[in-house]
C-alpha cells in the first residue's frame, strides 16, 4: 500500500512533525535538569555526610584514606556536573533550533513573537532583578552544579596535601 500525499498535506505532516519534535525536545531538557539535581544532591548528601561524620562522632580525624575518598569522590561528582552541564547546552541549542524551525514555519518571514523555552539570553529585560531574585550567567545554576564540585575537590586536594606535609 503507498501512501500519496497531496502538495496541501505536506506543511500540515511538517508542523504536526515540527510541533513533535520540539516537544520531544522540551522534554529532553526537563528530564535532563531532573536527572543532573537528582545526582546533585546525592552526591550534596555523601560530601555532607563524609565531612559531617567527623563533627557528629566525635572529634576523629578523617584520616589520610577519608581524605584520597573525599577527593575522588568530589572529582567523580565534578565530572558528572561537567557532563550535565555540557548536555543542558546540548539540549537547549537544539530546543533553539526547532523552536526556530516551528517558528519560521508559523509565521513565515515575518518576525516571531515567539520565545521559546528555555531561551534565558534576554532573561534580565524581562525580569526586574531584585535581592530575592536575580541572575548572572557566569553562576548559573546549571554551570553551579559542575563548580561546585570542582571547588570541594580542591578543597578535599588542600586537606590531603596539607595531611601529607
Amino acid at each position: 500500500m503507498s501512501l500519496k500525499l497531496s502538495a496541501d498535506d505536506l506543511p500540515k505532516r511538517f508542523l504536526d512533525f515540527a510541533q513533535r519534535d520540539y516537544e520531544m525536545k522540551v522534554g529532553y531538557l526537563t528530564n535532563q535538569f531532573q536527572r543532573m539535581w537528582t545526582r546533585f544532591n546525592y552526591f550534596v548528601a555523601i560530601q555532607s555526610a563524609l565531612i559531617g561524620g567527623k563533627t557528629i562522632f566525635g572529634d576523629h580525624a578523617i584520616g589520610k584514606a577519608g581524605l584520597v575518598f573525599g577527593l575522588a569522590l568530589s572529582l567523580v561528582w565534578y565530572v558528572m556536573g561537567a557532563e550535565d552541564r555540557f548536555l543542558v547546552q546540548l539540549y537547549r541549542e537544539q530546543l533553539k533550533d526547532a523552536a526556530k524551525v516551528l517558528s519560521d514555519a508559523l509565521w513565515q518571514g515575518m518576525d516571531s513573537p515567539y520565545v521559546y523555552v528555555g531561551d534565558v539570553s534576554q532573561a534580565n529585560e524581562k525580569v526586574i532583578a531584585s535581592l530575592s531574585g536575580w541572575r548572572i550567567e557566569r553562576f548559573s545554576t546549571t554551570r553551579l552544579a559542575a563548580l561546585i564540585p570542582l571547588t570541594v575537590s580542591l578543597i578535599w586536594l588542600v586537606f590531603l596535601v596539607r595531611a601529607f606535609m
